[in-house]
């Protein structure tokens, strides 16, 4: 004997929120990485570490290796010298470093706040739809040149939050900018 009604209609399981949300993606951050000592291995007859590493234009790090000393005879090292040199050359490939992180980013980055804004005003000025007057043009184009491009101009695009604005606004005070002109500048 079937039951005349569904204990749960189609609609309620349309509406009811999902267990685990969406995750966003999330960029490579020195914050997450607490530093790596790498993972010892043995690949034919010597010793080897293994690391991460972080690739130029790539989101994902890849595996890295190197031999760190034969298993016997000659150069043969105790387990705690082979993990002492691991952590040594994981320190000068330089993968636990913000600089490697760094150049890793900004090459896969690529558009700089420069771009970025020439690219805007070129679109808001040829859109269909409420094009800006060339008025308007001036008065942003004065702002950008004299205060927002050249302190800013070459930071990627992805970098430009508000510990840069905060660094600019200090600038915009200590020339004697009123505040309502760094408000309306940044």
């Amino acid at each position: 004997m079937e039951p005349k009604t569904p204990l749960i209609s189609g609609h309620v399981i349309d509406t009811v929120a999902r267990a685990t949300p969406v995750k966003r993606e999330r960029r490579k951050s020195m914050t997450r990485r607490s530093g790596q000592s790498g993972h010892i291995e043995v690949r034919g007859k010597y010793y080897v570490v293994r690391f991460w590493k972080d690739v130029v234009g790539q989101e994902k790090r890849m595996h890295a290796s190197e031999k760190i000393c034969p298993i016997s005879g000659p150069g043969h090292l105790t387990k705690s010298e082979r993990e002492r040199k691991a952590k040594e050359i994981i320190a000068e490939s330089g993968a636990d470093t913000p600089e490697c992180l760094a150049h890793a980013e900004g090459i896969s980055c690529g558009v700089t706040l420069r771009e970025q804004t020439a690219w805007w005003i070129a679109h808001v000025q040829q859109r269909k739809r409420k094009p800006i007057a060339p008025a308007t043009v001036e008065s942003w184009r004065g702002c950008l040149d004299a205060w927002i491009l050249p302190n800013l101009g070459d930071v990627p695009l992805s970098s430009v939050g508000n510990l840069a604005l905060k660094g600019l606004v200090e600038k915009m005070v200590k020339a004697g900018l009123s505040p309502k002109t760094v408000n309306t500048y940044t």
